[in-house]
């Protein structure tokens, strides 16, 4: 029989022994490789170097105006600002924030609706059935209301960055303004079409709730007549909603207390941007821009 001998192991000696010459393979390569740079460089003449100097120098100069870029938009948080420019609700809701605390020291709770821009007064009591008049409790809400739109409105109503409108005003930037306020009337569920010959029917009868509020407002604070948006016209307003808009989710909307709520009055903000703010940014901005446009040709 044959037999096949088995191989050896081999000593820790004879394994690098394997590797010697893959070590010298890499050795003569690497040494080509620094003969082909030397060559190369003997080859670039003078006026190339002074090419490679000046570039470098350009370089450099661009990478310092980047920086300086990058540095400014930091420094003035330029995120930030668009932010705050496109998020004209966030101002809204600030400001009915302010109004809720500020009617809440004189004694009245309102409920806000920041995403709608709402205040809502209370609307137990504040008018009778069929009646645009306010009840005397009403009327002393209504008045207390219009003492907080004076002390409010005018910071965010046709604001201008370097003169703020008061020194009561919040102090920061604003960057959307009042476009207009609405004082809303509504009615309950009830019509009132035979029962009542003043009013034809309830569109009639929220018009003239918001009507009898906006002229109260006006004549205990005759400076609301004066706000104006930044189109210059007047800030405020009135609509009527007559039962559309229920104030509660309650379905049963002839219960009394329900129809109590229902009688109501809001007071809706909307806004726009304030364009002497946004473009005093955007000049500041765009003048920084220039300076490196050529780098994105």
């Amino acid at each position: 029989m044959f037999r096949r001998s088995l191989p050896t192991v081999q000593s820790g000696e004879e394994r690098k022994d394997l590797f010697g010459p893959v070590a010298d393979l890499m050795v003569g390569v690497i040494f080509i490789f620094i003969i082909l740079l030397i060559g190369l460089a003997l080859n670039l003449q003078p006026e190339d170097y002074q090419r490679l100097r000046d570039r470098n120098a350009q370089l450099e100069a661009e990478n310092g105006r980047l920086k300086e870029f990058v540095r400014y938009v930091r420094d003035h948080q330029v995120s930030a600002l668009f932010a705050q420019i496109a998020a004209a609700n966030e101002t809204r809701a600030q400001m009915l924030d302010d109004m809720r605390r500020k009617l809440r020291v004189l004694g009245v709770e309102v409920i806000i609706d920041p995403t709608n821009g709402t205040l809502k007064l209370p609307a137990g009591g504040l008018f009778l059935a069929g009646q645009a008049e306010p009840t005397l409790q009403g009327q002393e809400t209504i008045r207390t209301l219009g003492r907080v739109l004076v002390e409010t409105l005018p910071c965010y109503s046709n604001v201008n960055i370097s003169t703020p409108p008061s020194e009561t005003c919040p102090d920061f930037k604003i960057y959307s303004t009042l476009s207009s306020v609405y004082v809303e009337g509504h009615t309950d569920v009830v019509p009132i079409g035979g029962s009542n010959g003043r009013f034809r029917d309830n569109w009639d009868l929220s018009a003239a709730r918001a009507i009898q509020t906006f002229k109260l407002l006006q004549n205990a604070h005759p400076l609301l007549r004066d706000l104006r948006n930044q189109d210059g016209d007047a800030l405020l307003g009135v609509s009527g909603y007559a039962e559309t808009r229920p104030a509660t989710t309650t379905k049963d909307r002839l219960l009394e207390a329900v129809r109590d709520l229902d009688r109501r009055i809001e007071v809706r903000l909307t806004m726009t941007a304030n364009e002497a703010t946004v473009r005093q940014a955007m000049e500041e901005l765009n003048a920084h821009l220039e300076e490196v446009d050529d780098l994105a040709r």
